[in-house]
């Protein structure tokens, strides 16, 4: 006869090891390590509760049998864990035909053990809640870190690493595997007595739109719809999806109850966007007397409508242009910036003296005032040359400031 060990006291796991999986793998306090988004079913159960979702209590001594089925052929593996920390491998054994072979076909259910086997298997003590994990993957596994054969003339592989270390090293065994491969559950019941009150409540949890990613107390539990065990008490749980607004509410969850929690999501209003660019780049954008920040700015949401953009750059002539953000749509706003300019104010002494500035033309000395005002000089250095004629030709070089007044006196005397 074998006495077969599945005895668990409930250990809280750290959710944080999910974050670290090349893909997204969850930490559940009642099935340890869960698939948030298998495209096929395990199932597994004891013989005192075939629906998988309570929790039976035996008695020490007891004889127990064990049921598992899938929806799609798929590599099974079994286990289960005991309160001191032994892992044993139900799932394949060495027992008979029946527990070396584990590929099962799909809507086929297999029991352990076998109904026709020599042995059956026997609840030993600690007492307390304990935990059958199946887990049903398209590939076959290499299981050796979770449980291993010791030597050749053992039934069944077995290990001492306890819960949490399962759950790390179940991780990372099915890590490679595409999302859609591999799928886990798990199978609740206590050795002795069970207490007063379970040791955990469930969540059932909905939303639409379906698919909504949902977390648990902050933890990622998977894509709704999901089932989530959880300890008695109040829970904060949240629904987010891309799109609609996120949602979350607080929950109390029963002992041995089943709690539907259900979201229905409100659609983001995000109506349109627009971005800034300027040349040259770096100027500061407002838009409606608001600082956005400066170009290039990247995509900014906005409400439909038309706004005023004001771009500002040292240097440079403040520009203002309108645009028209539309929904669903990204606005391109560009502007070019031109530099701020200089005046230059001549006074000469020869009325109707002709002044050129780098080599044009720019107006005439005005007769009686001697005076011309030329507007729009790019700042830095330029040359002015003032012509009259009978009089000797006067050449300088002016510096122009932008946004200043420069004036120059030119004095003429007669050749």
């Amino acid at each position: 006869m074998h006495r077969l060990r599945i005895v668990l006291a409930f250990t809280v796991l750290f959710a944080a090891l999910a974050g670290a999986m090349a893909q997204r793998i969850v930490i559940s306090p009642r099935a340890i390590v869960v698939n948030p988004l298998p495209e096929f079913e395990v199932e597994v159960f004891v013989d005192r509760d075939p629906s998988g979702r309570s929790a039976p209590s035996y008695a020490v001594g007891e004889s127990i049998e064990i049921g598992v089925r899938v929806s799609e052929d798929a590599y099974v593996y079994l286990f289960s864990i005991s309160a001191g920390g032994e892992v044993v491998q139900i799932l394949p054994n060495r027992f008979d035909e029946a527990g070396r072979n584990n590929y099962l076909r799909a809507n086929q259910t297999a029991y352990f053990p076998p109904r026709d086997a020599r042995y059956t298997y026997v609840v030993d003590p600690p007492t307390g809640l304990a935990k059958v994990i199946a887990v049903a993957s398209k590939r076959e596994l290499d299981t050796r870190t979770l449980a291993r054969f010791e030597t050749e003339r053992d039934f069944q592989a077995t290990s001492d690493i306890g819960e949490e270390g399962f759950a790390r090293a179940l991780s990372i065994v099915v890590r490679p595997l595409p999302q859609q491969d591999w799928v886990t559950s798990t199978a609740l019941y206590y050795v002795g007595r069970a207490p007063a009150q379970p040791a955990y409540g469930t969540l059932d949890i909905t939303s639409n739109p379906r698919g909504a990613e949902i977390y648990v107390g902050g933890e990622f539990a998977g894509f709704a719809p999901v089932r989530w065990g959880e300890r008695p008490g109040n829970v904060t749980v949240e629904a987010r999806a891309q799109g609609y607004e996120t949602e979350s509410r607080r929950v109390q969850v029963r002992p041995g109850t089943t709690t539907e929690v259900r979201f229905d999501l409100r659609p983001v209003v995000r109506d349109g966007s627009a971005s800034f660019t300027s040349t040259p780049r770096g100027a500061d954008v407002y838009v409606e007397g608001r600082f956005l920040g400066r170009t290039p700015t990247g995509a900014i949401d906005f409400s439909p409508g038309t706004y005023t953009a004001r771009f500002e750059l040292p240097g440079y002539r403040s520009e203002s242009v309108r645009f028209t953000v539309r929904e669903g749509r990204t606005t391109n706003v560009s502007q070019d910036l031109r530099a701020e300019t200089g005046t230059l104010e001549v006074l000469g002494n020869v009325g109707n003296a002709r002044v050129f500035v780098d080599g044009r033309e720019v107006g005439r000395l005005a007769s009686g005032t001697g005076r011309l005002v030329i507007d729009d000089i790019e700042p830095g250095r330029v040359e002015l040359v003032v012509l009259a004629p009978g009089y000797n030709t006067y050449v300088d070089v002016v510096r122009i400031e932008a946004g200043r007044t420069t004036t120059q006196r030119v004095s003429q005397t007669r050749r």
